[in-house]
């Protein structure tokens, strides 16, 4: 039953690397739980804190998660139900609850890629991020990344405007109040894939459980993009998990001077694969999953509306071309733009922060409605 898994979780922390071993050595989690301190020390498998973790945590514990599950509609999945993915069980320290909000999707069946980079990524990253999971999405492919600011935004965002299927994995709970500026994120991606997490719907993050969190992503996934990464970024840590899985790694190239790529650059050394275009990725991919990934819909240009364009410089907000699919924001953003060319802090008056104008932006992009120049400037088209 679902409630000795989640007993056994809290007691022994996420990430436990001995879960297989202790499910094999008692025969369940539910035996775990009934055998006494005696049995559990004689069995020469738990330290000494887990013992006394396992002491000390009642089941109503377990319960009352259950309880705020059902409330808010998240799902739990054990290790060794049906429907829990089988890329995920066969890694060494598979998790032994997933919580999921959302439909997650068929991965032994579906392929996906994961997309990581720094929170404090370049010009150049962000629309990478963007692209990729447009492009993707946009195939068929799921997108999985862990919803922070930077490099993740922008990979379920390009998804999510690509009209696919992105699955944002926490390092925390399902409820936890975490990053609140990307709560419309984590909604959005509810209602177009689903957020998986390993701990309990109102467990806090710290610096511990992304990294915990990491070796999820990668393992749902047929490889794992690295936008960008400098010599200590979390990206690596992703790699890393992708490696010991026997999961692909692609790179973006940079140049080697530039300390935001040295750590990207050392993987390329390592034998990742350069990713020069999202067609490395489909190429490597299509042979296996000919009827899941469509390659020609990734690069179909977007339908925009059919209006007549006014050049009259006192044409009004409706006279503008506006795809009616476009967000919010990027609506914002298009209204405001009085200039053929123009660099992001020329906009001013649209009431968004810098995340939001830059996302704003790359749709635009996306969108044909403007194109990036050199040196960070955009060009109205």
């Amino acid at each position: 039953m679902i409630k000795y898994h989640i007993w056994l979780q809290i007691a022994l922390g996420a990430g436990n690397g001995r879960i297989k071993e202790i499910l094999e050595k008692f025969g369940s989690a539910e035996n775990v739980y009934k055998a006494d301190t005696i049995t559990r020390k004689e069995a020469k498998i738990f330290t000494p804190r887990e013992l006394k973790a396992m002491e000390i945590t009642p089941i109503t514990d377990a319960l009352k998660i259950i309880v705020q599950c059902e409330q808010n509609g998240i799902n739990t999945v054990a290790l060794g139900d049906e429907n829990y993915p089988y890329c995920l069980s066969v890694i060494e320290n598979p998790p032994l609850v997933l919580y999921v909000k959302g439909k997650m999707p068929d991965f032994d069946n579906t392929p996906s890629i994961c997309i990581v980079g720094p929170r404090k990524v370049s010009e150049f990253g962000k629309k990478a991020a963007y692209s990729l999971g447009y492009r993707l999405a946009r195939s068929g492919m799921v997108v999985v990344s862990g919803g922070a600011l930077g490099t993740d935004t922008f990979a379920h965002a390009g998804a999510l405007k690509g009209e696919g299927i992105t699955v944002l994995v926490l390092g925390c709970g399902i409820l936890s109040d975490y990053l609140p500026e990307n709560k419309k994120l984590r909604d959005a991606v509810t209602e177009n894939g689903c957020l998986i997490s390993e701990y309990p719907p109102k467990a806090s993050a710290n610096k511990f459980t992304f990294p915990i969190r990491n070796r999820i992503m990668s393992a749902l996934t047929l490889g794992t993009v690295v936008v960008e990464a400098g010599l200590k970024s979390g990206a690596l840590i992703t790699a890393r998990h992708a490696n010991e899985q026997g999961r692909d790694v692609f790179v973006i190239p940079a140049s080697p001077d530039k300390k935001e790529y040295v750590g990207s650059n050392a993987l390329l050394r390592d034998g990742a694969k350069p990713l020069l275009d999202v067609s490395d990725i489909f190429n490597e991919y299509i042979v296996r999953f000919p009827d899941k990934i469509n390659i020609e819909r990734s690069f179909d240009k977007p339908v925009i509306e059919e209006k007549t364009r006014n050049n009259n410089k006192n044409s009004n907000e409706n006279e503008k071309i506006l795809n009616e699919s476009l967000s919010k924001e990027a609506k914002i953003v298009y209204n405001q733009l009085d200039r053929l060319k123009f660099m992001p802090e020329d906009i001013k008056n649209t009431g968004l922060n810098s995340n939001q104008l830059l996302s704003a932006l790359g749709e635009l992009e996306m969108e044909f409605l403007i194109k990036s120049l050199p040196g960070g400037m955009y060009e109205k088209l």
